[in-house]
Formats: structure tokens, C-alpha cells, sequence
């Protein structure tokens, strides 16, 4: 497998997991009365697996960087929208809306008009493990720091 098809297999299972996640944070929300809200999800086992899939949608998305540029990379992360639409609509035992379909369709059109307009070669330079560790555990800490 070349490094372009590895971008972009990695970041189809990335939007797929992003996908799955916010599905699922989404059908537990709703279900949780006004009033009791963080609490509540917090203590429910479906929420931390959600979690975790947002966390394995980010790492498949970083790993898909390592292969693929930034200009493929990124753009195929909005496929998220058009994995959560069918999936969330099975999930609700419905069907997709026409206005759904139509959305996903100009997602979709979009998407392909980003991935033609852009371009750009891989980047030359990339983070070693150890700066990438460092940037991580500085972005870890202000988001502590925000909480």
C-alpha cells in the first residue's frame, strides 16, 4: 500500500470512529433529563466508550498525517458528516430525510471540489517523538488548565 492510499485509509476509520462517537454522545444526551446532564453521563459506561472512539479518531488522524498532507488529510475528516448521517438515522430506526441526503450529497460534492483545488507535496520536515510529546503534553495541560 503506498502512503497516499495509507492516508487515506486511516482517515475513513478515523471519520468513521469521529462518526460513531458523536452518534452515540448524541443519542445519550438526548436521553438525559434537563437538570442532571454532565453528572449523569459521566457515570454511563456508553459515554466513556464514546470517548474513547473520539480518542482512537484522533490518533487514526494523526497517523494518517505521518502518510498523507495536511491538504488530504484534513478535508476527508468532514466525511464524519457523511458517515454520522446514515448511521445515526439507523441507530433512531428511521430513515434519512431527503434534506439529510441532500446535505450529505453536497458534502460530499464539496469535498471532492477541495480535494481537486487543493495540493501540495508532503512536508519536508516532520515533528520527532519526542517534540510531538512535548506539544501534546503542553496542549494537555491547557486544556486542564480550562477546565
Amino acid at each position: 500500500m503506498n502512503a497516499t492510499a495509507a492516508a487515506v485509509a486511516l482517515s475513513l476509520l478515523s471519520a468513521v470512529g469521529y462518526a460513531t462517537a458523536a452518534v452515540a454522545q448524541e443519542r445519550l444526551a438526548s436521553r438525559t433529563r434537563p437538570g442532571s446532564g454532565l453528572l449523569r453521563l459521566l457515570g454511563h459506561g456508553a459515554w466513556w466508550w464514546a470517548v474513547g472512539l473520539n480518542a482512537a479518531g484522533a490518533v487514526l488522524h494523526v497517523a494518517a498525517l505521518k502518510y498523507g498532507s495536511l491538504t488530504l488529510v484534513q478535508p476527508l475528516g468532514a466525511l464524519t458528516l457523511v458517515a454520522a448521517v446514515p448511521l445515526g438515522a439507523h441507530l433512531a430506526g428511521r430513515r434519512v430525510a431527503r434534506t439529510e441526503w441532500r446535505g450529505t450529497v453536497l458534502t460530499l460534492l464539496g469535498l471532492a471540489a477541495l480535494l481537486l483545488a487543493a495540493g501540495g507535496t508532503p512536508p519536508h520536515e516532520t515533528l520527532s517523538l519526542p517534540e510531538a510529546l512535548g506539544i501534546a503534553a503542553v496542549a494537555l495541560a491547557l486544556v486542564a488548565a480550562l477546565v
